[in-house]
């Protein structure tokens, strides 16, 4: 095992014989030294191998107890892993950021790694606090960068290195590809000055986005098993609820021909999803459509498994946009275009093909619902009404007349009748998206619409079981 000490030695004869020995004594082998009189006089890099992470450790507590490894006011070198493509010239726009800022180097090592990507280990000694924050975030900017060694100081500094941090662990928990990985601290960066700008603490935040990165994460590789609910209706038909531990409930409406889904969770779970669906409700070689009542990326993984997907234009508006790396309703908002990329990012979101999208209206005039149309899906009708955009721009309702049952995306949920993990995961979208709805005082307008036009029905909401609509 290899690990790079910095350590803060004295400026006289012995002071490397004192390091040696206490390497030595514990197993160690100083494998490189870096060493700047003319930057810094007492800072020097030891690369040190040893047989185990312990051996390594005490190493460490060694070093500690000569006081080596004590930082102090006057500390300016911080430790940085730089990921770089390894193509010809990869490393000048860091250097560039460094020759802006008149950043010393005073240690560096590069490994190839075999692929497509080359580390550099840099020690940068700087003179202020805020000339190293904005170094780190500029090169945070280019690439990935990673906090090897460093000794906290002020609250602006203490916040770089803490996205940094939080964004090479997002890597690792989600196992992220070196691209993802570039986006990943791309958006901790915008994330990390949206609250600096408004004198935000990260810490409570990030909090938040790393356990719906672990809840995520879990549901992907762990136990995997939705709540599933049967009710079987006229004329031979059968509706299915299936609510993942995160992400929206999806509904299938099944007859002798066809399969009518509505809504389906997140890009990363997506297989999993389908697998249980596909148990509970195999095809049998009937037609399968689905219907998509907006286009957040919790309510749109799933439609790789089908041919005809049908929604509002507006929502479709924006699916187009997801596709072609333009920015989203939502990322339209600078309160949310962060929090949104991460989320993006987590949740491996991708967006339908727009090939495969068909429009079923458009909403024209300004009053809270607009009728833009209807499907005819399973011998029955579904009347679309898209919504005023309270939630996000597209939301669209699909009303049975038949059956009396709505569905009405995220338009009205149901916590109530959430399971428990799917309640606790859903009390974090507003942490990650600053707030669940584009228009506030226009959601509320949805809610009251669908509470009194369609009191008695059935609603089948975004998130949570089915519920009867009661306006009391």
């Amino acid at each position: 095992m290899r690990r790079t000490f910095v350590t803060r030695v004295e400026d006289r004869a012995g002071s490397f014989l004192k390091a040696a020995r206490v390497i030595g004594s514990c197993g160690g082998n100083i494998a490189r030294t870096s060493y700047n009189r003319t930057v810094d006089s007492r800072t020097m890099f030891l690369d040190v191998t040893a047989d185990s992470k312990e051996a390594l450790d005490r190493i460490a507590e060694g070093l500690g107890a000569l006081g080596y490894l004590e930082g102090g006011e006057d500390d300016r070198v911080i430790l940085i892993d730089l990921r770089l493509r390894d193509v010809p010239g990869a490393i000048l726009p860091v250097l560039e950021v460094l020759d802006r800022h008149n950043v010393n180097i005073s240690y560096m090592n590069a490994r190839d790694d075999g692929g497509r990507y080359q580390t550099f280990r840099m020690g940068i000694y700087l003179e202020d606090t805020e000339t190293m924050k904005a170094v780190l975030d500029e090169i945070a900017s280019i690439c990935q960068v990673e906090v090897r060694d460093y000794e906290g100081t002020e609250r602006e500094l203490d916040n770089t290195v803490f996205y940094i941090t939080f964004a090479n662990d997002m890597k690792r928990l989600l196992s992220l590809d070196d691209e993802q990985a570039d986006e990943m601290m791309i958006a901790s960066n915008m994330a990390m000055q949206q609250l600096d700008s408004a004198g935000e603490s990260p810490q409570s935040t990030f909090t938040y986005i790393r356990r719906f990165a672990e809840a995520v994460a879990e549901a992907a590789s762990g136990e995997f098993a939705p709540v599933i609910r049967t009710v079987d209706l006229p004329g031979n038909r059968r509706l299915t609820m299936f609510e993942p531990p995160c992400g929206s409930t999806t509904y299938v409406l099944e007859s002798d021909e066809e399969q009518l889904f509505v809504d389906g969770g997140y890009s990363r779970l997506s297989d999993r999803m389908m697998d249980v669906i596909d148990t509970t409700c195999p095809a049998g070689g009937r037609r399968r459509t689905m219907l998509l009542t907006h286009a957040d990326i919790d309510h749109i993984g799933i439609w790789k498994h089908f041919d005809r997907i049908l929604t509002s234009g507006t929502a479709a508006d924006d699916i187009r946009k997801q596709r072609a790396g333009e920015p989203s309703f939502r990322e339209s908002d600078p309160r949310h275009a962060p929090y949104y990329k991460l989320g993006t990012i987590i949740v491996a979101h991708d967006p339908p093909d727009p090939e495969r999208v068909e429009v079923i209206g458009r909403r024209r005039w300004g009053g809270v619902y607009e009728h833009i149309g209807s499907v005819t899906a399973c011998g029955l009708s579904f009347d679309a009404y898209e919504g005023n955009g309270g939630h996000v721009p597209g939301d669209t309702i699909f009303a049975c007349e038949e059956l009396n049952i709505v569905f009405t995306g995220d338009d009205l949920i149901n916590p109530q009748g959430s399971s428990e993990s799917q309640y606790n995961f859903n009390l974090l979208a507003p942490h990650l998206m600053r707030s669940v709805n584009m228009d506030s005082a226009k959601a509320k307008e949805c809610r009251l619409y669908i509470n009194e036009n369609f009191e008695g029905w059935t609603a089948c909401p975004g998130h949570g079981g089915w519920m009867r609509i009661e306006n009391s």
